[in-house]
């Protein structure tokens, strides 16, 4: 969401459909480096990670890297918490993301299934 409205701001076009179909230029600077670091993170390797982040750190600088795996793990962690107590994903936002999840694939996720919505 808030990429999508910072970029409506910024006469930016994002295309988010790349992170959820793992390809393409997203139109973020250093999204190639931001989706590797992210997806050996979640995926929890470990080995390649500390190789991923120093590259990474070379393109990007070493904040932005830290930074990257900072939210990567704060959302991650949000999630895990959001669904193991069960709540739900509110009204407004699960109106306000109807067009943008179906665009880029959110709503195959089997886990999708399972996102109880207020309402």
């Amino acid at each position: 969401m808030l990429l999508r409205a910072s970029g409506e701001r910024d006469h930016t076009d994002y295309d988010l459909a790349a992170v959820t179909q793992n390809s393409g230029d997203t139109g973020v600077p250093h999204g190639d480096w931001l989706r590797k670091l992210v997806e050996a993170a979640i995926a929890g390797e470990w080995g390649a990670l500390g190789d991923i982040r120093r590259d990474a750190a070379m393109a990007m600088g070493e904040q932005a890297a830290v930074d990257a795996l900072t939210v990567a793990a704060a959302f991650n962690g949000i999630t895990r918490v959001a669904d193991a107590t069960g709540i739900p994903l509110d009204t407004s936002t699960a109106e306000s993301t109807v067009e943008l999840r179906a665009s880029i694939g959110i709503d195959d996720y089997a886990y999708a299934a399972k996102t109880e919505r207020y309402g």
